[in-house]
């Protein structure tokens, strides 16, 4: 067994200390932090979408705070892209006739429902929210097992 072996203690002042950084309020800290720290955005956002899937956070709250989330969630959950002109979602292994792309204005959105029908399986439904702006021209195409929506 070891014993304890005793260190020497120096009395000697330290060279180099900078105390300057102690003289900072923590207001100023928290601003720097917050405008060097560019993940925050996407943690906070993550951390919104578990709320709301764990229902802390109601999904009607979001629709009136954020409706863009919403977007934003079903396509990262579908690994889709967001594009200026559309949006773009992989359904790899899905064939034409599995897939069916439904459309509803409710006046202050517009609803895209996709829904995939595999034999022996439940149907497979997400709703995509648009803005009216964007859904005025809305045009789908299925070309090489992706869903392209343009408009």
């Amino acid at each position: 067994m070891s014993d304890w072996k005793p260190l020497d203690v120096s009395e000697d002042e330290l060279e180099e200390i900078a105390t300057s950084d102690f003289s900072s309020t923590p207001e100023q800290l928290h601003t720097e932090f917050q405008t060097s720290a560019t993940h925050l955005h996407q943690v906070q956002s993550m951390h919104k979408h578990v709320l709301v899937q764990a229902g802390m956070i109601p999904e009607t709250h979001i629709a009136e705070v954020e409706p863009t989330q919403r977007l934003e969630w079903v396509l990262q959950e579908l690994h889709g892209m967001s594009n200026p002109d559309g949006l773009s979602i992989p359904l790899l292994g899905v064939t034409p006739e599995q897939l069916e792309v439904k459309i509803k204005d409710t006046g202050l959105e517009t609803h895209v429902k996709i829904t995939i029908q595999q034999e022996g399986n439940d149907p497979f439904e997400r709703i995509l929210p648009l803005n009216s702006e964007q859904a005025e021209t809305v045009r789908v195409h299925f070309v090489n097992g992706r869903l392209h929506l343009r408009w």
